[in-house]
């Protein structure tokens, strides 16, 4: 009966990897870009977003409408007052990329069994191989045992509020509007004027991670790890429109004068409040993990391990990080009630839309006139940072047969991570305007990124083999986009004495 069902774990473990196969193939069509259409009101400017309002990824993106931060057209002077420039660029482009790389570095709970197992041919049954019932995050070098078959679920709050240390909720950024927007394409002095913003982001997750190992030899393990995860993300932005050419304004090429025309309504409206949300349920990215020990004696295990993940998550949902992951690392275990470890291992990842310029696919530029237009096409893909990562901790078994303590320190080094950092932007000093102003805005930089966390937890057994894990992940840094703490609980069940 028992090895029927440790068959039926095998057959649908691969019956899996089969399916997710076939879909990752698949993952991504492109689709060609369009010819340059001339940029004019009305003009949707949000590309793949048009129609994907309500998923998280779009919200920025849909922030301030389908035509993106424009103006109102006055009667006294056409012109079409479209703000954009690289300030748009990182709000888009940066806060997900950070965001992506989030979900592809992010820790998850070990999949490994809290119990471990040999088969002692003496007595001709199996005997446990430890003496603790493992860590947490890290990794041990022990393997289940053949044919042992270890289930489990987990659950994790994210309730995100810093990116780079600067204030999700009070994010300033300083708006510039296209260039030569004058008739015939001439500069004009109002394009000195801004939208100065402060924008509210919330993004929240709630995850709960399926997962399981099965022996598959003596000292080879076969993991993986389902996510299933609810993203709720909401962006506010209070806009201003600071008149910096002044109230009025005379025309380049005939001096004419005339009013200044941005203004966000027909009342004259020099403020205005913009909203976007998005949520979005399912499954995640995939990971698979391979562990086979190498090394076993009275006092030092080794092990070499690889995780593989897939793109199982909708990126433009946030869901996943839309691109294949791959980690190789190697584990190292001491001691046997008193148990540290050490995890030291590379991420590779590859390209994803989080990660290029813009989700949207949409490129506005001048053509050889002068005028702006625009293309639409499929949201260019570049790769997601990749990462070094050096992981130590230690379970101690307090009880046999009761309870494990577990400490965790997660290093991670990140390879040229998009940052955001917050400037200043000096407006122009016009005669008659209102001087040069020096405005906070954010820009977006890429360095190699430190990650620095610690959690703490127990193990606890409340019936047989079913254990209780509870753990709280704090962050040791202001880098990256991360929470103070993070809340974890699981229970798992390991088959078979």
């Amino acid at each position: 009966m028992k090895s029927s069902f440790l068959n039926a774990c095998h057959t649908r473990l691969l019956m899996l990897l089969l399916v997710l196969a076939a879909s990752s193939s698949a993952f991504g069509q492109s689709q060609p870009q369009s010819a340059p259409q001339p940029l004019n009101p009305g003009t949707v400017v949000t590309g793949q977003c048009q129609g994907n309002e309500n998923e998280p990824g779009c919200v920025l993106p849909n922030l301030f409408g389908a035509q993106g931060l424009s103006l109102f057209p006055i009667s006294a002077f056409p012109h079409y007052a479209h703000f954009i420039g690289s300030a748009e660029t990182t709000l888009n482009g940066t806060l997900s990329t950070a965001i992506a790389t989030q979900l592809a570095i992010l820790p998850f709970i070990s999949p490994s069994s809290g119990f471990t197992y040999r088969y002692d041919t003496s007595t001709g049954a199996f005997v446990r191989t430890t003496t603790s019932f493992g860590p947490i995050y890290t990794e041990r070098a022990e393997t289940v045992g053949r044919r042992k078959v270890s289930i489990g679920a987990s659950y994790q709050r994210f309730r995100f509020d810093k990116l780079d240390g600067i204030d999700l909720h009070e994010i300033p950024v300083v708006f510039t509007p296209l260039a030569d927007s004058g008739p015939g394409g001439a500069p004009q002095t109002y394009e000195a004027d801004v939208i100065a913003t402060t924008n509210n982001l919330k993004l929240n997750m709630d995850q709960t991670m399926l997962f399981g190992t099965v022996g598959v030899l003596d000292h080879l393990d076969v993991s993986v790890a389902i996510p299933i995860s609810s993203i709720r993300m909401s962006a506010t932005s209070n806009a201003s429109i600071i008149r910096v050419s002044g109230p009025t304004f005379n025309l380049t090429t005939t001096g004419q004068p005339f009013p200044n025309p941005h203004e966000f309504d027909a009342s004259g409206a020099q403020s205005k409040v913009f909203a976007s949300t998005g949520s979005a349920s399912g499954i995640g990215d995939i990971t698979f993990r391979t562990k086979g020990t190498v090394f076993q004696s009275e006092s030092v295990r080794l092990a070499v391990a690889l995780d593989v993940r897939t793109p199982t998550g909708d990126a433009r949902k946030l869901l996943g990080s839309g691109a294949v992951g791959l980690r190789p690392f190697l584990v190292v275990s001491t001691g046997k009630r008193f148990s540290p470890h050490a995890n030291i291992g590379y991420q590779w990842n590859g390209e994803s839309i989080l990660a290029g310029n813009d989700i949207t696919g949409i490129n506005i530029s001048e053509d050889q006139t002068g005028n702006e237009v625009i293309q639409n096409g499929t949201a260019p893909k570049q790769k997601l940072p990749a990462e070094f990562f050096y992981w130590l901790g230690t379970d101690i078994g307090v009880s046999r047969r009761h309870l494990t303590l577990v400490f965790d320190y997660l290093g991670q080094i990140v390879f040229k991570a998009p940052q955001i950092s917050q400037t200043t932007f000096v407006t122009q000093n016009i005669p008659g305007g209102t001087g040069a102003l020096a405005l906070p805005t954010i820009r977006d930089v890429k360095n190699n990124v430190g990650l620095n966390s610690g959690a703490a937890g127990a193990k606890y057994t409340i019936y047989r083999n079913l254990l209780l894990t509870g753990d709280v992940l704090f962050r040791l840094d202001k880098k990256g986009l991360r929470q103070n703490v993070t809340p974890l609980v699981s229970l798992q069940y390991s088959f078979g004495r």
